[in-house]
Formats: C-alpha cells, structure tokens, sequence
C-alpha cells in the first residue's frame, strides 16, 4: 500500500456521460418493457417458445448490467512525489504511473463552445487520454513528443500538485 503522505492530490470520478447514460437508461427501460412480458406469458396457455424466453432472459440481463457497469466505473488519479498515478476501475486492477521526469509542459485543457472533444471517449480508447468523457482536464506534453490528457474536475489542483512534486524532484 501507498505512503499516505506521498500523495499530494487525489481525485475520483465516475462515468457522467449524458448522452451515453440517456442511450443505457433507454436500453434498460426497453428491456423491462420487451423482455419482462415475455416471461411472464410462461405460466399461461400461450407460453413462449425457448429462443423467445432465451432472448428475453438476455435483454434484461443486458438491460440491468450496462448501467451498473456505469455505475461501478471510476477515474483515480493521484499525484505523488514521483509522478502521476491513474487508474480506471474495474478494467485496472493498478496504478498506471506517469513519470514527471522529462515533463515540458502541463496546461489545463477546457473545451470551447464548437471545438471538438480531445478528451472525448474515442481519444480515450486510444490510450492518447485517461477520460470518462469529461470536457475539463490537464494537456501534459513531454520532451519526446508525446501528450497525455487527463480529465478533471479540478485541473488547477492536479497542476498545482505536478508543480509541486516536480520542485521536490530538481
């Protein structure tokens, strides 16, 4: 376990995703309105036949695990004296680290009105962002060309905490 005094930020976020939560609920609501009377009719003369009950028992279990999975997903990120720690629960069991060192710039990242989403789900399939589909978050650029983006509430904090922990480093 972590030294509790190594952290200088933490933060946790959960998947707030609006469209993606309306579209979940939808399928949730569809299956319960779909599936739930097929199963039903099992006990009556005009029972179902077994691909029918098959189809209904896998609708609703679809309909009931995609917004708990909502639910259960979570962004960690902790700043610490040797760098930037991120996890997404349940699909990392750890801590990713993000080392500090050769660190050339770190900027906080806000969408604009009609600028496309650079920390959007699609970047962050793509390993380029650590993201639930925020719109707030940190641009980090290192020396070797590479950036990382990472999605907060607080932006300011996270920077404030990677200057911090990059003073103690020099």
């Amino acid at each position: 376990m972590e030294n509790q005094k190594d952290i200088l930020y933490r933060e946790a976020q959960t998947f707030s995703h609006s469209l993606i939560w309306l579209a979940v609920l939808c399928i949730t609501f569809g299956s319960v309105y779909f599936g739930l009377p097929q199963l039903f009719e099992i006990a009556s003369d005009r029972s179902p036949t077994t691909i029918v009950i098959i189809g209904s028992c896998v609708f609703l279990a679809i309909g009931f695990i995609l917004p708990t999975m909502l639910l259960v997903i979570k962004l960690r990120i902790q700043v610490r004296n040797d760098g930037i720690y991120i996890k997404i629960i349940p699909f990392k069991f750890s801590f990713q680290k993000i080392s500090l060192s050769g660190l050339k710039n770190c900027e906080t990242y806000e969408q604009k009105e009609k600028e496309k989403n650079k920390l959007g789900l699609l970047c962050a399939i793509s390993k380029k962002a650590y993201s639930l589909g925020g719109k707030r978050g940190i641009i980090l650029e290192f020396q070797n060309g590479e950036t990382i983006m990472i999605e907060s509430k607080r932006p300011e904090k996270i920077i404030q905490a990677i200057k911090t922990a990059s003073s103690k480093n020099v």
